[in-house]
């Protein structure tokens, strides 16, 4: 129904912040790693929203990235996780941080987040394992250096991560001859059409 406010920030709290749009002050819950990553009071934003519908209640939740939007609504469809619990999640692991998480089976730091359990965390595997492997990429990785070897690396783990074996990595990852012109987050994209024709 909102897909995006743009306005000026106005208040930011533990987890929620105020944006103000064309004289309205609208009340966002965000996550804190989102918090600590905006800018200074009266500087303009844009949100990424969504918004929770309840019979007593309408709640807006507001994200710096579509990436962050979209890894909330993905969540909050896992059995047991609602928008609090989703944002709490969101607040103590990055997206690349929850992507490995899902992938590896890495249930010990799913329950590093206050509120997952063991049959929280076991059910955010059981069914968001495959939804991340067909509907999700993998986020955006920093290139620290313009290696070719460097770049095919960082693209091959973020395939690995994403459930497929080396042998697939390896050969989807494209050989690339002008290396300033792509970065590792482009090899993955090229290598997942590769995977697709495969």
């Amino acid at each position: 129904m909102i897909e995006f406010l743009h306005g000026e920030l106005q208040f930011k709290g533990d987890n929620y912040l105020v944006l103000q749009v064309g004289g309205i002050g609208y009340k966002l819950f965000t996550p804190t790693l989102v918090i600590r990553e905006l800018p200074e009071l009266q500087t303009e934003i844009t949100l990424f929203t969504y918004l929770h519908v309840r019979e007593d209640e309408l709640s807006l939740y507001g994200f710096l990235t579509l990436e962050e939007r979209d890894l909330f609504m993905i969540l909050i469809q896992v059995s047991g996780i609602g928008p609090k619990l989703a944002l709490t999640i969101l607040s103590h692991l990055t997206c690349q941080d929850l992507y490995q998480a899902i992938m590896l089976e890495d249930l010990k730091t799913l329950q590093t987040v206050p509120g997952v359990g063991k049959k929280t965390s076991g059910r955010m595997v059981l069914e968001l394992k495959d939804k991340f492997k067909k509907h999700v990429l993998p986020p955006k990785v920093e290139t620290k250096t313009k290696g070719e070897m460097d770049l095919r690396q960082e693209a091959i783990s973020a395939l690995l991560a994403l459930g497929y074996s080396f042998a697939e990595a390896q050969k989807a990852v494209p050989q690339v001859s002008e290396i300033d012109k792509y970065s590792a987050e482009d090899l993955i994209k090229l290598a997942l059409k590769n995977l697709v024709k495969y």
